[in-house]
C-alpha cells in the first residue's frame, strides 16, 4: 500500500481549520509536481477555488520531520479523508535529491519573499505625537550634503540612547490622512514635500502620489511612513550628538529622523485565513507600490487598518472599486428612448466592482501592509476591502 506523507505547517496544528468547507475546482488535478518558482498559494490556486483556505487541506502529522518543508521536484497528491480534501506529499514517489536540488533551492514559501522583504524591514508607521518626540539629525560632518562612508552626523534631541549604541535613521516618505467625502470614509497619502526628510522623486520607497477625485476635505492624519536609510552609532553625548553613519542605503541628509533599532522579528511562515474581527464600514486601501495608476499580482499595498483592529500577517481581504455614480443618458426620453416603467431618476448609483484578494504580510497601529494574491483588474488607492469570502 502506498504510504503518504501528510504535509503540515507546524503554526496551523492548533487552528480550527476543520470548520472550514473548502470548494475544489472543477480543473483540478489529482497530482501535482512542484516546480521551482512555485508558491503554497499558487499550488492552492490550481486546487482550491478560494485560495486563501489552503490550510484546510493540509493535515499534521508529527511523525514527519519538518513537516512544512516543500521542495521543487515533489509529488503532491489530493485525496480524501473522511470524504474532506486533503492534499499530501507521496512518500513512495518523492523526487531524487538530485531532482529536488534542495541545497540550490530551498523550500517553497507562502508568499514570494522577495516581493516583501524590504517592508519587512526598512519602513515604520507611527503616529503623530510619536514623530514629534523624534531626535533628528540637524547636519553632516563638515555640513556636506553628501558624505562618503564611514562619516559622522549630528543630532538633536537625542538624550536616551548610550554611548556605543546604535541606531536606525529613517527618513520621512508619506503622511497617511483620513477624509470625509460626503458621508465616506476614504484615506489619502503624500509624499511629504518641503519639510524636513523630504524624499525626492528618484528615490521614494513607493513612487506614487495620487489623490482621489471625491476628497472634500483635508482629514486627520492617521500616521506617518519612515523609511530606514542608514544604520548609525552613538560616539558621545549632548546637544548636538554625534553618530557614526556605518551603513546607509541612502546618504543621510539633515532632517533624518532617529530611531531605535527595531525589535521586529518575522516569520517566514505567513499563512492566509480570514480576519476573526468585524472589518470596520468602509477599510480602504490607502497606497500602492510599483504604479501610478494601479498594481496587480505580487505587488505591494497599504490598508487604513492595523493592529488596534485586530490584524495580524496573513489576514485575507477581497478588494472592491467604489460605488460610482453615472447620468443615464436615456431617461425621461432623451435621445429618443422612453424610459421603462418604474425607472426614474437622472443618476444610477453603480454598486462596488470586487477586483481580488490581498494578505496582510505586516501591521502596525493604524496601517497594514498587504500583498496582491489574486486580481481580475488592478487595484487602486482607495478601493474599499472587505471579507474574503465575499465577491459580489
Amino acid at each position: 500500500m502506498k504510504k503518504f506523507w501528510v504535509i503540515a505547517i507546524a503554526l496551523l496544528v492548533a487552528l480550527p481549520l476543520a470548520a472550514q468547507e473548502v470548494e475544489l475546482r472543477d480543473d483540478h488535478p489529482d497530482e501535482y509536481i512542484v516546480r521551482e518558482g512555485d508558491t503554497l498559494w499558487d499550488i492552492a490556486g490550481r486546487f482550491l477555488t478560494k485560495p486563501w483556505q489552503w490550510p484546510a487541506i493540509w493535515q499534521a502529522n508529527p511523525q514527519v520531520e519538518n513537516p512544512h518543508l516543500i521542495y521543487p521536484g515533489d509529488r503532491l497528491s489530493l485525496i480524501y479523508v473522511d470524504g474532506q480534501p486533503r492534499l499530501v506529499l507521496d512518500g513512495t514517489r518523492r523526487m531524487s535529491p538530485e531532482v529536488r536540488r534542495t541545497d540550490a533551492t530551498g523550500p517553497i514559501t507562502t508568499i514570494p519573499f522577495s516581493a516583501i522583504e524590504p517592508f519587512l524591514v526598512k519602513p515604520r508607521v507611527i503616529g503623530s505625537d510619536e514623530l514629534a518626540e523624534l531626535p533628528y539629525v540637524v547636519a553632516n560632518e563638515d555640513t556636506r550634503y553628501v558624505s562618503a562612508e564611514p562619516y559622522r552626523a549630528f543630532v538633536r534631541g537625542l538624550d536616551d540612547q548610550q554611548v556605543g549604541d546604535q541606531v536606525a535613521i529613517a527618513r520621512l516618505s508619506y503622511q497617511f490622512e483620513e477624509v470625509d467625502a460626503q458621508g465616506r470614509k476614504a484615506v489619502r497619502q503624500n509624499v511629504m514635500r518641503g519639510n524636513r526628510g523630504a524624499v525626492p522623486s528618484d528615490e521614494r520607497p513607493i513612487a506614487i502620489e495620487r489623490k482621489l477625485n471625491f476628497f472634500a476635505r483635508k482629514g486627520d492624519v492617521i500616521g506617518y511612513q519612515l523609511w530606514e536609510v542608514a544604520r548609525a552609532e552613538v560616539l558621545d553625548s549632548g546637544d548636538p550628538t554625534q553618530l557614526e553613519v556605518l551603513e546607509a542605503e541612502l546618504e543621510v541628509r539633515a532632517g533624518d529622523y532617529i530611531l531605535p533599532i527595531d525589535p521586529y522579528l518575522y516569520d517566514l511562515t505567513f499563512y492566509p485565513r480570514e480576519p476573526e474581527f468585524e472589518i470596520p464600514a468602509g477599510a480602504s486601501v490607502i497606497g500602492i507600490r510599483g504604479g501610478d495608476h494601479s498594481v496587480g499580482h505580487y505587488q505591494i499595498v497599504a490598508l487604513d487598518i492595523g493592529v488596534r483592529d485586530g490584524v495580524e500577517p496573513g489576514h485575507t481581504f477581497s478588494v472592491f472599486h467604489r460605488n460610482r455614480e453615472v447620468r443615464d443618458q436615456f431617461i425621461d426620453g432623451l435621445r429618443g428612448r422612453p424610459a421603462p416603467a418604474g425607472v426614474s431618476g437622472e443618476t444610477v448609483q453603480l454598486p462596488p466592482q470586487y477586483i481580488g484578494q490581498v494578505m496582510v504580510f505586516r501591521s502596525f497601529d493604524r496601517v497594514s501592509y498587504a500583498l496582491v494574491m489574486t486580481g481580475k483588474r488592478g487595484v487602486q488607492t482607495g478601493d474599499l476591502i472587505d471579507h474574503p469570502d465575499r465577491r459580489l
